[in-house]
C-alpha cells in the first residue's frame, strides 16, 4: 500500500553482544520492503476458526520476528487459534520520515482486509479475526481498531472489505492515534504492560478512553518487567500475561470449537 521504496536486502542485524531475552537471542529483521502475512494453523482437532494477526515490535526500525511474531503464533496454535504473522515494512523513515509508523499502519489495514476477504480459503471465521501488536506493533492495532479512514488508496476488491478487527490486543504498546474514534462499538481490547515500561501511562489512558466510551476493555499493569519480553518466561509475573489473555479470549467465546 502507498507504493514501493527501494531498500537494501532484508537482513537480521542481531549482534552477538546484544542483550539476551530470557537467555536467548532474538531476530532483528531490518530493511523489510515487501510486506507479507504468514499463516500458522493449529491442529485441526482443536481449530476453533478464530484468527489473530500479529504485528511484531521494533521501533519501526526492525521487526522482532521470533520474539513477538512466530513464537506468538505458536502459542496461539495451542489454543486452537490461527496465528497470522504480519511482516510490515521497516524502516518506516524510508517512506515518511515525519510518520515513521505510516507504512506499518498501511500494511496492518491491508492485512486485515485481505485476511477477512480470504477467510474461507484460510479456514477461519470472518467474524472472529483479531489483531495484536507489541511495542511499535501496537500502531497497526490501534489504526485498525480505532479509526475508520484507510490510509492508502484502494488497490483491489479486498480494500472494499472492512479492516476493523473483531478484537484487539496491544501489548506493552503506546497511545491511541489522534484520529481515534472512541465509541461503545469499539472492538473489545486486552492490554498488558509493566509499571517500569517506557509508557505504562499511555496504556492506562487508552483504557480510560475506552471505558469512558462504554467500550469493552481489560488492562493489566504489572509492577515490574520492563519492555520487550514477548512470551519468554522469567521469574517476573509480567511474563504470565498471556494466561490472562487466554482467560479473556475464553470469556469472549473465541476459543470454543464449533
Amino acid at each position: 500500500p502507498g507504493g514501493p521504496v527501494e531498500l537494501p536486502p532484508e537482513i537480521d542485524i542481531t549482534e552477538p553482544s546484544d542483550t539476551l531475552i530470557a537467555g536467548r537471542r532474538i531476530i532483528k529483521l531490518h530493511n523489510v520492503s515487501l510486506p507479507t502475512v504468514t499463516i500458522y494453523k493449529p491442529d485441526p482437532s482443536i481449530d476453533n476458526k478464530t484468527a489473530v494477526i500479529i504485528a511484531p515490535g521494533g521501533g519501526f526500525w526492525i521487526l522482532a520476528m521470533d520474539l513477538e511474531g512466530t513464537e506468538i503464533a505458536e502459542w496461539l496454535n495451542t489454543l486452537g487459534v490461527t496465528g497470522i504473522v504480519l511482516k510490515y515494512r521497516v524502516p518506516g523513515n524510508a517512506w515518511n520520515p515525519e510518520k515513521r509508523w505510516l507504512s506499518a499502519v498501511q500494511d496492518g489495514q491491508r492485512a486485515m482486509s485481505l485476511v477477512r476477504g480470504r477467510a474461507e480459503e484460510i479456514g477461519i471465521d470472518p467474524e472472529k479475526i483479531g489483531i495484536m501488536g507489541f511495542s511499535a506493533g501496537g500502531a497497526p492495532v490501534t489504526y485498525t481498531a480505532l479509526t475508520s479512514q484507510r490510509l492508502y488508496e484502494p488497490v483491489d476488491e479486498y480494500d472494499e472489505i472492512s479492516f476493523r478487527p473483531d478484537f484487539a490486543a496491544p501489548i506493552y504498546s503506546g497511545s491511541a492515534p489522534t484520529t481515534a474514534e472512541f465509541t461503545e462499538d469499539c472492538p473489545p481490547f486486552f492490554m498488558a504492560t509493566a509499571h517500569d515500561d517506557f509508557n505504562p501511562l499511555d496504556m492506562a489512558k487508552l483504557y480510560i478512553q475506552l471505558k469512558e466510551a462504554n467500550a469493552s476493555a481489560e488492562l493489566h499493569i504489572y509492577e515490574s518487567g520492563g519492555h520487550g519480553y514477548g512470551l519468554r518466561q522469567t521469574d517476573l509475573p509480567v511474563t504470565s500475561w498471556h494466561n490472562r489473555m487466554e482467560d479473556w479470549m475464553r470469556t469472549l467465546n473465541l476459543l470454543e470449537k464449533d
